[in-house]
C-alpha cells in the first residue's frame, strides 16, 4: 500500500492546495439511508470536456441491470454531452427491444439454438418448450456482440445524421454551407467533436459484468490481497491509441502502403499528427471524405482547430478512426467480501496523473512502515494501474486542515479520495499554478494546464437498502 502523506513542500501549502482543490472538484455524497455502491468525483480541468452517466436500474426479463461509464471529450465537449445524456436510454430501449420476453410474447429476435436448450428443471421446464428463457439470451456471447454492435449503431447514427441535412457537401456554396451550420450547429458538432467511453453494463442478479471501452479511457479491477490490507489491480481493457501495437498495426494495414507517412507524420504516434485515439466515438473528419471537414466540420471552433488542416491534406482514404469497443466478461460471482472488489472507472487524467507520480517518486520509498522499502525496488517497476489499484481505499490525507475545511470533504468517496491523494502527490506546484487563474478556460499553457479527472468507483459486494 502508498505512503498517502505529502511530502515537505506539500506540508507548507496544505490548507491552500485543499482549498484550490476543492474549488475545480464536484462529487457526490453517499446517502447514509439509501446506501448506494456507486461513488462518483470529478476534477474539472481547462477546459472540461469530460462527462459520465450512472443509470438508474432496470428490470429486464427478471434480471436487474444497470450502466455506469464515463466519457472523455476531445475537440470540445458536444460528444461527450451527448453520449452522457442519450447512450444508456439508447442501450436500455435496444436491450428491451432485442431480449424482453414473456410467456405470452413472441419469439425472441436471438432464438436459442439447439445446443443451448436446457434440460427439464424445475425453473425452466419442459425441454421440448422452445421458448427461449432470460437465461439463455442473457449469455455472455449474446450481450458482448449487443454491446458491439449498439456502440457502432450509435456512432453510426451521429454520421447519418449530418449525411441526413447535407449528403453532397461538395455541391454547396460557401454561403450555403454556413447556412446549413447556422441552422443545425449542434448536429454536426456531435461529429466533429469525439468522446472516448469506459463503461460496464451490470447484470445485477446474476452478478455478471461486461466492460464496453472505446478510446484511452479505463476500467480497472483492484482486489484485496491475501491476508493484507494492500490491493492489486488488473486493467480490464485495451487502450485504443497508437501505443498499443495492435492497434498501430490495425491503422496501418487498413490504408495504402505508401499513405503510412502521412498517417504517422515523423513517427508521431498520433493520426496526421493530431488524435492519439485511433477508437472513437464521433471524430468524422477521420471517417468521412475531406468535403465533410472542408464546409461542416471545419466551421465548427474547436479545442482541436489545429487538425484541420493536416486533415484537409493527409485524408485520403477514410475511415481512420473506427468505433469498435472492448468488450471483456467478469463473473463477478468469483469475488469473496475478504477480496473487497472494486471496479474504477476512469478517464485517462487519472492515469496521467498515476505515471507522474511513477516518474517523480522514482527511487523514493513509498511505504507505509518507515521502514525505507521502495515499491520500486520490485522486479517489475510499477504502472499507473498498480498505483491507481495502490492508492484506492486510503482515505484523502486531512493532516493540517482546518475543522472548517474538512467539514466540506465527503465521507466515504473513494474515487474523491483517489482523485485528490493522486493529485495532491502528483503535480501540488501545477495545481496552486492552476487555480490562480481562476475559472479562465482560455489559457493552454502546459504550466497551467491539467486535464479533467473523472472517476467512478462501483464495489460489487456493497450493502444496497
Amino acid at each position: 500500500m502508498f505512503d498517502s502523506h505529502p511530502s515537505d513542500d506539500l506540508n507548507s501549502n496544505i490548507e491552500h492546495l485543499a482549498r484550490s482543490f476543492m474549488h475545480k472538484c464536484s462529487f457526490s455524497t453517499p446517502d447514509t439511508v439509501n446506501r448506494s455502491s456507486n461513488v462518483w468525483a470529478q476534477f474539472r480541468g481547462t477546459p472540461n470536456e469530460d462527462r459520465f452517466a450512472i443509470s438508474e436500474e432496470w428490470r429486464l426479463s427478471g434480471h436487474y441491470w444497470q450502466f455506469i461509464a464515463v466519457f472523455d471529450g476531445h475537440g470540445g465537449s458536444t460528444t461527450a454531452q451527448y453520449l452522457a445524456k442519450h447512450f444508456t436510454s439508447h442501450l436500455r430501449r435496444s436491450m428491451e427491444l432485442s431480449f424482453s420476453y414473456t410467456p405470452e410474447s413472441a419469439p425472441s429476435p436471438i432464438p436459442p439454438s439447439p445446443s443451448t436448450l436446457q434440460m427439464p428443471s424445475a425453473t425452466t421446464g419442459d425441454r421440448n418448450d422452445l421458448s427461449p428463457s432470460p437465461f439463455i439470451l442473457f449469455t455472455e456471447k449474446n450481450i458482448s456482440e449487443f454491446l458491439r454492435r449498439q456502440v457502432r449503431a450509435f456512432d453510426e447514427d451521429l454520421g447519418q445524421a449530418v449525411k441526413d441535412i447535407c449528403p453532397h457537401p461538395e455541391l454547396l456554396s460557401d454561403k450555403e454551407a454556413f447556412e446549413l451550420y447556422k441552422n443545425h450547429r449542434e448536429v454536426i458538432a456531435r461529429a466533429r467533436c469525439g468522446s472516448t467511453m469506459a463503461g460496464i453494463l451490470l447484470d445485477k442478479t446474476e452478478r455478471r459484468m461486461w466492460v464496453c471501452c472505446v478510446g484511452d479511457s479505463s476500467v480497472v479491477l483492484s482486489t484485496k490481497s491475501a491476508n493484507s490490507e494492500k490491493r492489486k489491480a488488473v486493467l480490464l481493457n485495451r487502450h485504443h491509441t497508437p501505443h498499443t501495437p495492435q492497434e498501430y498495426h490495425r491503422v496501418s494495414m487498413a490504408h495504402p502502403s505508401q499513405e503510412r507517412n502521412n498517417i504517422w507524420l515523423d513517427g508521431q504516434e498520433r493520426i496526421f499528427g493530431t488524435l492519439s485515439m485511433t477508437r472513437a466515438f464521433g471524430d468524422f473528419m477521420y471517417k468521412f471524405p475531406t468535403s465533410f471537414t472542408t464546409m461542416l466540420f471545419s466551421k465548427f471552433p474547436s479545442t482541436a482547430m489545429g487538425s484541420v488542416d493536416r486533415v484537409l491534406s493527409y485524408n485520403r482514404t477514410p475511415p481512420y478512426v473506427i468505433p469498435d469497443p472492448h468488450v471483456t466478461f467478469v463473473d463477478l460471482t468469483t469475488f469473496n467480501e475478504d477480496e473487497d472488489p472494486a471496479v474504477v472507472i476512469y478517464t485517462d487524467g487519472l492515469e496521467a496523473l498515476a505515471d507522474k507520480l511513477v516518474m517523480t517518486t522514482m527511487a523514493k520509498s513509498v511505504s507505509d512502515d518507515g521502514s525505507g522499502a521502495s515499491f520500486f525496488n520490485l522486479e517489475v517497476p510499477p504502472t499507473a494501474v498498480d498505483i491507481i489499484g495502490g492508492f484506492l481505499g486510503q482515505p484523502a490525507n486531512l493532516a493540517g486542515l482546518p475543522p472548517n475545511l474538512i467539514d466540506l470533504f465527503p465521507n466515504d468517496n473513494a474515487a474523491f479520495d483517489l482523485i485528490y491523494n493522486l493529485i495532491c502527490r502528483a503535480i501540488p506546484g501545477k495545481l496552486r499554478a492552476h487555480l490562480a487563474v481562476k475559472n479562465d478556460d482560455s489559457i493552454d499553457d502546459e504550466d497551467f494546464y491539467i486535464d479533467d479527472v473523472t472517476v467512478i468507483v462501483w464495489r460489487p459486494l456493497a450493502s444496497e437498502q
